[in-house]
């Protein structure tokens, strides 16, 4: 063994000294779990102290409620839950269980809590709740207890019956509520509006069942109070109403709005009367007839149908009662029955109770309420004595009373005539039918009639009497006759009367014989006029039959007495009525009107039929419009065939496509002044157009007027004669004022070029080359379009395109000698490094179709004349908005 090891084991050990350190009293690790159960301990207690208070709450009805999702709700604040929803021991309700907060239990479980479902409201006049329609319905509270002191001493309930409806605690405190009963109907819900003249001024909050009765509680709106007291009567608004009246039965509607949401009216005669407390009832009534006085009475029928409660009393067109009450004792029936406070006077001893019955003819059912409910009940009203019982009589025996001249008709037999047939004089009802027998020799059939006092001076020994209901149609040797004067007379037969009032003559006579028809009775009537003969001639490429009414100015003024017929023309007698000689001139013309005269145009179809008579045979017409005197009397096929023998022109076109006869018209300031009536070809081939003018023929007849054809042309700025792409194309006249006649004119295809027609002046503006402006493009002065361009054509030597610009008659003045014309036909685009670039347009108009601009400077000169001539500026001047020049 070394030295060097036996020295290191000859040495001491080594003893370290130890490091003291200090100790911390708290470990870090014993803090979290602190915390922890800190936390854990605020949850527990969070979640004691919100745990809250059950409550129980029975409801007829759990519709709308959610287990866990229904909140209990106080003027919009969560209060609690529903957790739970049973069936009630009853069976016949539900029991729902409530979590209430427990910060707010001892305000919600106590005796003074009220609890409803809130359920969403949608009406036309008021939206509320909406919300639930999402989340449910909701429970509200409704506490009775309103300060701190009254929770204090009221006592902790946990079990409550709740309510069918908001209770009146919830309303306002301050606000008018009126409590009503109802008459006789319920059909008002929460949220009716409640109106006075139409306008709502307030709503039903509340309707409650008691006792078998409903009551309503009405809020009437603040500014709107003054129009409810003691005086206001409550009635029910009545979307449909029924009323019965002379012309029948009237069906009501009173609007949408009523028929969908109801409603309740205000009535206040006084507006000064006292307020309505809170413990006062008002009654609703159901209809307006209730809030009326009444005069009760008693009415016997003996023989009468279709009378029960209900039926109507009407006095001329308005119901003024009713019959209430209807029994029936042997052949007796005996009614109660009521008329308005202020129709008692009509209850006289004099008075006549009747029942009527309905009656149809064209122009209506009359008395439609007799055919949908049953007949109504009239009265003769006479002034008297006051009386309550009636005995009431047959409507028929009313009429005999009121009439006071008795006549019997013979006739061969009684065809239509019935003891409901009327007679009339001149479509008036003047009497009516009594009754018919057979004569003693049974050849002939009596009639006897009755006319009305009032008509008694139409009765002489001049009558004549005939059957208007006889025969709708008959044909006798080929000679159409139509009877026809409505179809009442038709249904239940009439007779008519022509008679003149002759004060100095009386009736004598025992009978008259009464015709089969008007025709028998009007060919008798004409010979019985005074009148004087003239003979006319026509050519027979017409029928002209005896007896036919010759008119003028629609009245009758006589008629064809007799023809002599010959092949090549017939002669006619015309028999005129004295009084209308002095219409018979050496100027009067005569046409036969046909019996329908047919016209056709864009604005549609239209059938004319002169009169009945016409209808059948039509009618001869007398015309004196013609100032040449003719030798003879004749007779024209038609109106145009007269007009046509004087009054027609000559026009010669090279074509004429488009144009028909009887179709196209003359046409003068869109006034059709005449038609075309015949297209024929000449020797030269030319179509030569023979035209009718209608009135002031004179002045469509003067060298230099213009005859155009008048085609379609359709542009930016108008449609024109756009009917001739449908119909027929139709001729344009521009008149001359040359004193010379002329019959014969050269037509144009288009309209000419004229330096002043009736639209205003042409000028002319002349350019080098054509620019995009073209027919019908406008003309503006300052934005204002003042005319259009009407013509663009070459010179006559090709130099120039010259363009017509015809201005329109008001702004003639101002267009000066010194004017210029500038062209805005498209667009114009500037382009500059330092500015950028600049597009331009006018309008809409001048960008596709072209259009110019007249400027006339500061210093204008003489007014324009359509021999000046102007040239077309290409670019517009940049200063020609503000050049404004006040011209006069």
């Amino acid at each position: 063994m070394s030295n060097d090891l036996i020295k290191e084991e000859q040495k001491e050990p080594v003893v370290y000294k130890a490091k003291i350190e200090e100790k911390k009293s708290i470990s870090f690790v014993w803090i979290l779990p602190l915390i922890v159960l800190g936390i854990l301990g605020w949850i527990a207690y969070e979640s004691y102290m919100k745990k809250g208070t059950n409550i129980t709450v029975v409801f007829k009805s759990a519709e709308g409620l959610k287990e866990n999702v229904t909140p209990l709700e106080y003027k919009g604040l969560q209060l609690g839950k529903v957790t739970k929803i049973s069936m009630h021991e009853d069976l016949k309700s539900v029991k729902v269980n409530i979590l209430v907060n427990n910060d707010v239990a001892r305000y919600v479980a106590s005796e003074g809590s009220d609890f409803w479902i809130k359920k969403p409201t949608v009406s036309l006049t008021k939206v509320s709740g909406l919300n639930t329609l999402i989340s449910g319905y909701k429970i509200e509270l409704s506490p009775k207890f309103k300060t701190q002191e009254e929770y204090a001493k009221g006592a902790y309930k946990s079990y409550f019956e709740g309510l069918d409806s908001q209770p009146n605690d919830e309303f306002d405190d301050n606000g008018y509520y009126i409590s009503l009963i109802a008459n006789d109907k319920s059909n008002i819900e929460v949220g009716t509006p409640i109106f006075y003249n139409k306008f709502q001024i307030g709503e039903i909050t509340a309707k409650e069942f008691v006792f078998e009765k409903v009551y309503f509680t009405a809020y009437i709106y603040d500014k709107f109070n003054y129009l409810v007291n003691k005086s206001s009567k409550f009635v029910i608004n009545e979307a449909l109403k029924v009323k019965y009246g002379a012309s029948g039965l009237n069906i009501e509607l009173g609007s949408l709005y009523s028929a969908l949401v109801g409603g309740v009216t205000v009535v206040t005669p006084n507006k000064d009367a006292q307020k309505i407390s809170k413990d006062e009832v008002c009654l609703l009534y159901g209809k307006e007839d209730d809030l009326k006085n009444k005069e009760y009475f008693n009415i016997s029928f003996s023989d009468v149908n279709g009378i029960e409660e209900n039926t109507p009393i009407i006095f001329k067109g308005i119901e003024i009662g009713k019959i209430l009450e209807v029994n029936l004792n042997k052949n007796i029936l005996n009614t109660k029955a009521f008329v308005y406070e202020e129709y008692k006077y009509l209850l006289t001893n004099k008075t006549k109770f009747f029942v009527e019955e309905p009656t149809i003819s064209f122009d209506g059912v009359k008395n439609l309420g007799n055919i949908v409910k049953g007949n109504f009940i009239s009265l003769e009203y006479k002034k008297g004595d006051f009386s309550n019982n009636f005995i009431a009589i047959n409507k028929k025996d009313l009429n005999k009373i009121s009439s006071s001249v008795k006549v019997e008709l013979l006739s061969e037999s009684l065809n239509s005539i019935s003891e409901k047939s009327k007679v009339y004089y001149k479509n008036i009802e003047i009497g009516r039918v009594d009754s018919y027998v057979l004569t003693p020799d049974l050849k002939n059939v009596k009639i006897t009639i009755f006319i009305d006092d009032k008509y008694k001076d139409l009765i002489n020994d001049h009558n004549l009497f005939y059957d208007m209901s006889s025969k709708l149609v008959e044909m006798k040797s080929l000679n159409l006759n139509v009877n026809y004067s409505g179809i009442e007379p038709l249904l239940n037969g009439a007779i008519g009367l022509i008679a003149e009032k002759r004060s100095d003559e009386k009736l004598t006579k025992k009978e008259f014989k009464l015709y089969s028809s008007f025709k028998d009775v009007e060919r008798l009537k004409r010979f019985y006029n005074s009148g004087f003969t003239i003979e006319a001639d026509f050519d027979n490429s017409f029928e002209i039959k005896q007896d036919m009414a010759i008119v003028y100015k629609n009245q009758e003024i006589g008629f064809v007495k007799d023809i002599k017929f010959d092949d090549k023309k017939s002669k006619v007698n015309l028999f005129i009525y004295s009084p209308y000689k002095k219409y018979i001139t050496d100027k009067s013309r005569f046409f036969k009107q046909g019996i329908v005269n047919f016209k056709a145009s864009l604005s549609g179809v239209i059938f004319e039929v002169d009169n009945f008579s016409s209808l059948i045979d039509g009618s001869i017409h007398l015309d004196n419009s013609s100032t040449t005197t003719l030798s003879k009397y004749q007779i024209f096929a038609s109106e145009d065939e007269m007009n046509k023998a004087i009054n027609s022109v000559t026009i010669v076109f090279d074509d004429v496509e488009g144009l028909q006869e009887n179709f196209s018209q003359l046409t003068y300031k869109g006034v059709n002044v005449g038609k075309v009536k015949k297209i024929s070809l000449n020797e030269k081939q030319k179509v030569e157009v023979q035209a009718l003018i209608y009135d002031d023929y004179s002045s469509f007849t003067k060298e230099g007027t213009v005859y155009y054809l008048k085609k379609p042309r359709i542009s930016l700025q108008e449609i024109a004669n756009a009917g001739s792409t449908v119909m027929a194309v139709n001729i344009g006249v521009i008149k001359s004022e040359s004193l010379n006649r002329q019959t014969k004119f050269v037509g144009l295809e288009t309209q000419p070029s004229v330096e002043k027609s009736q639209f205003g002046t042409v000028f002319k503006v002349e350019d080098l080359t054509a620019s995009s402006v073209n027919v019908d493009a406008p003309v503006y002065y300052k934005n204002v379009q003042i005319g259009k361009v009407s013509k663009i054509d070459l010179s006559e030597d090709g130099s120039k395109v010259v363009v017509d610009c015809l201005i329109y008659d008001k702004y003639t003045k101002l267009i000066r000698k010194n004017s210029e014309f500038y062209d805005i036909s498209g667009f114009e685009m500037k382009f500059s490094i330092f500015s950028g670039s600049k597009i331009e347009s006018n309008t809409f108009t001048s960008l596709l179709k072209g259009g110019l601009v007249v400027v006339t400077p500061y210093e204008y000169g003489e007014i324009a004349n359509p021999k000046d001539k102007f040239t077309l500026v290409k670019t517009l001047r940049e200063d020609w908005k503000s050049i404004s020049p006040s011209i006069k």
